[in-house]
């Protein structure tokens, strides 16, 4: 790890880089033959984005956890960045910086849940068993809210999948009850990769699903199929979460009440063993519903669970950094990407139960992406003017649930039927055996075309064109959302990603070069193509910058009445 003979702050981060961006020599790096349409490809250097990693993801920037001080470096640093290249600021009131505005809850007393088995033959108002908070569960979230003594149901993996023939909901009802459920999905589902997991076991999907059947709570726990035979969970050993690394949510007046939510709670195995009746009984319930077989399925009909919870809510301030290049036209292409992570790793770490406390530093996540965007940045703002805009975005809040893309989304700065396409840099420094993929292929022909017209020119790099539509996994989604086509590059789920060993050292910078000069030459293209991308998604009110629907909508059949006098009126008189 780099370590910094330096303590920073804003003001010497900021000084730091003006002295060195006043320094910088123009690398001799040259792109593979061929023909290359965007301009200054051989600027793109892997002494710069080396630079750009070992700054942002050094040891004194612990973790750049959102809203944090250092993350206020980072995005200082990146705005200093984008300054120094000759970007113009397109933030707020002519800065570089777009507000964030999120809130949590904060515990005023530390929350319980306990469960009331009428079976046991407890005295009413007496739990049959309590769950101490930090030891028991925490919460998932920034919707930490008191349940009401409700029924509890098992929900299997709150998934339903037709094309699998899985449905976790059928013949249930939860409308006002808990939902007792396991985190991911059916193991034998897992594919290949070092993730290798579906968009059945995204937390949002579930939420999204048990908020649709009525629910009113959640208890989640990891399955100890999912987890390599292990209860994966760990208290923090200084306190709270919610004082450590927060969870967060939008503060915006376009967010529902959290009261409107099923608050999300997450238990150990070890705590719902003894609920169900022992220890083991998860591992055989989950062993059980992953050979599909549901006579395990536990009955809960006796259980009523109520969580006590006492928060005050509390608001904090992040930022998104914004630079822009004018075209001749007030149309734009987007680039962007996140630069925070996860800090010392109480929010969201893989190795929470060997390094929670620790410094994780995200060189790959997302450092990688960062340091791409700002280079293509430098070497467009050398001219020439392109044909239409280009955004640049480094967004905050990713690691707490895609908070600063989805601002954005809600408070563009570019109107999103201005905008053409979103490019977004997400993990592309370990590129292994040449591999890199490339998500969002689906969501337009047009940019599909242009990532495999760009491919051959690029021999250090094989593409893997994911055809599948992407999903909330990182800041392109609430672009995709808003109806404008997406790409999302990615250079693949690996093992040191969220842990404290994705460090600086450990990335492959040449090919991260590479990949930069890749993104960068699509980018150009868009932005030169007279014809609009198409858009192939979910949102069929949105617009493109000619006015008409991106989704073509078919004309609607004309009343009989209606018909009958065109075809009077067309007769030869």
């Amino acid at each position: 790890m780099l370590k910094m003979t330096w303590r920073l702050s804003v003001a010497t981060s900021v000084a730091c880089l003006l002295l060195y961006s006043s320094q910088v020599n123009v690398a001799q790096d040259k792109p593979a033959e061929g023909k290359f349409s965007a301009p200054n490809l051989d600027s793109i250097s892997v002494e710069d984005l080396k630079t750009d990693v070992f700054f942002m993801a050094s040891d004194e920037m612990r973790g750049r956890d959102t809203a944090s001080a250092e993350s206020d470096i980072a995005s200082a640093y990146i705005a200093t960045r984008f300054r120094a290249a000759g970007l113009k600021p397109s933030g707020d009131n002519g800065t570089f910086y777009q507000d964030v505005q999120f809130s949590y809850r904060e515990f005023t007393e530390s929350p319980t849940i306990r469960f009331f088995d009428s079976s046991k033959g407890v005295k009413d108002g007496l739990p049959s068993e309590e769950f101490k908070f930090g030891d028991d569960f925490t919460t998932m979230g920034g919707d930490a809210l008191p349940v009401p003594e409700s029924q509890i149901v098992f929900a299997g993996y709150a998934i339903t999948d037709p094309q699998r023939g899985w449905d976790d909901f059928a013949g249930l009802d939860l409308k006002g009850k808990v939902a007792l459920i396991l985190r991911y999905e059916p193991t034998a589902w897992r594919g290949k990769s070092v993730r290798g997991w579906s968009r059945n076991s995204y937390l949002e999907t579930k939420a999204a699903a048990l908020r649709k059947a009525g629910a009113v709570g959640v208890i989640m726990v990891s399955g100890p199929a999912s987890t390599g035979g292990i209860d994966n969970w760990t208290a923090p050993k200084t306190g709270g979460l919610e004082k450590l690394s927060p969870p967060l949510q939008l503060a915006d007046d376009k967010v529902a009440d959290a009261a409107s939510k099923a608050p999300f709670y997450v238990a150990s195995v070890k705590a719902i063993d003894r609920v169900l009746g022992g220890e083991g009984k998860l591992k055989e319930i989950q062993d059980a519903l992953d050979a599909n077989d549901r006579s395990k399925t536990p009955d809960l009909s006796k259980l009523k669970v109520r969580a006590d919870v006492k928060t005050r809510r509390v608001t904090k301030t992040g930022r998104n950094v914004v630079a822009k290049i004018e075209g001749e036209r007030d149309e734009w292409v987007v680039l962007g990407g996140h630069y925070d992570h996860i800090g010392l790793g109480y929010f969201g770490a893989q190795d929470s139960r060997t390094a929670m406390g620790q410094i994780h530093n995200g060189a790959d996540d997302n450092a990688s992406g960062t340091s791409s965007i700002m280079e293509i940045a430098q070497a467009f703002a050398k001219g020439p003017k392109p044909k239409r805009g280009l955004l640049f975005i480094a967004f905050t809040g990713e690691e707490k649930g895609l908070l600063g893309s989805e601002w954005y989304a809600r408070h563009p700065l570019i109107a999103h039927e201005k905008t053409l396409a979103m490019i977004n840099i997400d993990m592309i420094g370990r590129v292994r055996d040449k591999k890199l993929e490339m998500h969002g292929m689906a969501s337009s022909k047009a940019l599909a075309q242009h990532v495999r017209d760009v491919e051959p020119l690029f021999g250090s790099l094989k593409l893997k064109l994911i055809e599948q539509p992407v999903g909330p996994v990182s800041d392109m989604w609430a672009f995709y959302k808003a109806g404008i086509p997406v790409l999302f590059p990615f250079s693949g789920y690996n093992e040191v990603m969220h842990t404290a060993k994705d460090d600086p050292e450990t990335i492959n910078y040449e090919a991260l070069a590479d990949t930069t000069r890749l993104i960068a030459e699509i980018i150009w293209r868009v932005s030169e193509t007279e014809a609009y991308p198409d858009y192939r998604g979910i949102n069929k009110e949105a617009k493109g910058p000619d006015g008409k629907y991106r989704i073509p909508r078919k004309e609607e059949p004309k009343p009989a009445d209606e018909e009958k006098e065109e075809k009077f009126s067309q007769q030869p008189r």
